[in-house]
């Protein structure tokens, strides 16, 4: 039954977006998804530092939420050095996250952001992003004794055991979990609580519903049933939204996604977001997926548009539409080109807050169905890394919408079945058809990929080991199947009449004839720095109206005639 995880390092190049290039993994961000973001940007000029406008003059009678800043330090000793906060006439810090050299803190005026920008143990400081709870609509209670929700049946769950499940741990953050309910797991539960919010409560409801489509307890006579039925899987639930709802900054999702991470979760739903980025939040993501093992699963946001909603389009994160009971995508839910993938999120039946069942709408009930079928498949190969489950995933969807992905419905609906199959080897994937080859070929001569599989071992199989496995698992000379076997693509090739003998070995590039003592090369001396002439960038501003700062904030972005300022400005190369 165990895939070894080196069988899906194919699987773990799909993981990440394919549309994203290697020049652009850094900044990690399309062109046009930076161009929405900037359009909802205020940019303060006095200072060199970004501004945003607090959306909440009030809220329900409380106070109005104070602008938060992450102030990044330049390590461990300088955050110490800032820790007492006694040097700056500023309230005391909000939080620490030391283990990323973090401190968030609020500031009300250009003078204090300045002091912040002026510290030299201070690496970069930008606002720290407000996070919504996505609302949903409700629509009817439960009818019947015990019903499968439409939902369960879409993502084929039922079809694939949840025996295993307790080697899992799904980390829920949200309002809460009503602990009480007779339909939700007890055991293998826990949380943490969020500002005097206790996690095994939920005046909201969101949370709860959210846990009832990953867990809800089957077979019980009464009820819905979730993906994971056995009641067995592991939850953690960390609340951070009170019963009202009340937006949360992005400091708050970090801190409560490291405490998942701490608690030792496989996966982390967030049925949340808000429409800035932010580079902190972004590489936190990223770390947690790429160095941590854990799947980072995201509503892609109910605005019915193409705009970002963050934490869903980080690139380390899946971000999930939604899609209604005839498999078509709801009015509400997000189109742009980081949805990954598609669920069940509309009139969806679940546990609601005081013992009942509701069903809902909104992209924050598509989330719960595929982090519910990440935990169900990965319990059965729990080798996998969160990169390869991700795109196991990925690459079982059904297909729906235009041919292949589209901004719709990302790579299709989410089938716990089709990804379980492939773990066992019995899903098929479309072979990679090559062209019939004009002359023989041959496989070079013993060759065993880095697993001690020969060229044969690519020829067996339910499926196209070559299109699946066939750029992995190299060898200690580093040749692939795709290079080596003639199945693949690959091998050796011959005019048909030469010599038929198979090459023994693959062959290596000539070397170059000595020359003699090379003539050293002339001293060039450097020339002088030139801006590119009548460069502006996206927003007409030039090279002069950049500065250290800018230069590190934005010299990557706001891209005009191909260049940005990092390539068009001396003051940014």
């Amino acid at each position: 039954m165990k895939v070894q995880a080196a069988n899906l390092l194919f699987f773990a190049a799909l993981s990440m977006m394919s549309s994203t290039s290697g020049a652009a993994k850094d900044n990690l961000r399309s062109k046009e998804q930076q161009t929405e973001e900037d359009d909802r940007r205020t940019m303060v000029e006095e200072d060199d530092l970004r501004f945003i406008d607090n959306p909440f003059e009030s809220l329900d009678g409380e106070k109005p939420l104070k602008k938060q800043y992450i102030v990044k330090y330049k390590s461990p000793e300088a955050l110490a050095r800032s820790v007492d906060n006694k040097k700056r006439n500023m309230d005391p810090p909000v939080m620490y996250l030391k283990k990323y050299d973090i401190q968030v803190v609020t500031a009300d005026s250009l003078d204090d952001l300045k002091e912040l920008e002026s510290d030299e143990d201070v690496l970069y400081v930008e606002p720290d992003p407000i996070r919504y709870l996505y609302e949903s609509t409700p629509h009817r209670d439960l009818q019947g004794d015990e019903e499968v929700p439409y939902g369960i049946n879409m993502v084929k769950a039922l079809s694939v055991p949840d025996e295993f499940v307790s080697n899992r741990k799904v980390c829920i953050i949200d309002t809460g979990y009503d602990i009480t309910h007779p339909d939700l797991p007890t055991e293998n539960v826990g949380g943490d609580d969020n500002r005097g919010n206790e996690w095994d409560k939920d005046g909201n409801g969101h949370g709860t519903h959210v846990a009832g489509t990953i867990a809800a307890i089957g077979d019980n006579g009464y009820g819905v049933v979730g993906v994971n039925r056995s009641g067995l899987l592991g939850l953690h639930i960390i609340r951070i939204f009170g019963d009202n709802g009340r937006p949360i900054f992005g400091s708050t999702l970090i801190s409560a996604a490291q405490q998942c991470v701490d608690a030792g979760s496989n996966i982390i739903s967030m049925s949340l977001g808000g429409p800035i980025g932010n580079d902190f939040e972004r590489d936190f993501f990223q770390d947690i997926f790429e160095n941590q093992n854990v799947l980072v699963i995201a509503a892609a946001g109910n605005s019915g548009n193409t705009r970002f909603s963050y934490p869903a389009s980080y690139p380390a994160v899946m971000s999930v539409a939604a899609i209604d009971e005839n498999q078509n995508l709801a009015s509400f839910s997000q189109r742009n080109n980081q949805v990954e993938i598609s669920a069940p999120g509309v009139r969806v039946l679940s546990t609601r807050t005081g013992g009942g069942y509701v069903a809902y709408s909104g992209t924050s009930m598509a989330c719960p169905h595929v982090a519910g079928v990440a935990a169900l498949v990965w319990s059965h190969d729990t080798d996998l890394t969160s990169i390869e489950m991700r795109a196991v995933l990925r690459e079982t969807a059904e297909d729906l919408g235009d041919p292949g992905r589209d901004n719709s419905y990302g790579y299709g609906l989410v089938r716990a079945d089709r990804a379980y199959q492939l773990l066992n080897g019995e899903f098929t994937l479309a072979p990679t058809e090559s062209p019939t080859p004009e002359r023989e070929c041959f496989d070079f001569a013993d060759y065993e990929n880095g697993a001690g599989d020969g060229c044969d071992w690519y020829e067996r199989g339910f499926f196209n080991r070559c299109s699946i496995f066939g750029n992995s698992r190299p060898n200690a000379e580093g040749v692939t199947g795709n290079d080596a076997c003639c199945v693949c693509g690959g091998g050796q090739y011959m005019l048909v009449g030469t010599p038929s003998a198979a090459p023994t070995s693959r062959p290596t590039a000539p070397t170059p004839a000595p020359t003699g003592n090379p003539t050293p090369s002339p001293t060039i001396a450097p020339t002088q720095c030139s801006d590119e002439p009548g460069w502006v960038n996206s927003f007409g501003n030039g090279c002069e109206w950049y500065g250290l700062w800018r230069c590190f904030l934005w010299g990557d972005n706001f891209e005009n005639n191909g260049l940005v300022a990092d390539e068009a400005c001396c003051v940014c190369k």
